[in-house]
């Protein structure tokens, strides 16, 4: 469970639209993906980034903006 709340908040809305959270080989916390599988569709999720509340506004708005739209069961 990631410490900040705004981003354990993102991260929560992120699977809610069907994204899948893997463990990273490196620094981050985690990465999101996808679960359309596009390209473009993932990043990583940092532990203690600068801004916590603008790092979970980011991760929302990636979200949004995947070409994948709502997952099949919404």
């Amino acid at each position: 469970m990631h410490p900040n709340k705004h981003i354990r908040a993102a991260i929560k809305y992120a699977v809610s639209m069907g994204w899948r959270v893997k463990q990273p080989a490196s620094h981050a916390y985690c990465r999101l993906l996808c679960s359309h599988g596009h390209r473009l569709c993932k990043f990583s999720v940092w532990s203690t980034p600068r801004n916590p509340e603008d790092h979970a506004r980011d991760i929302v708005r990636r979200v949004n903006q995947c070409p994948g739209g709502l997952p099949d069961d919404a």
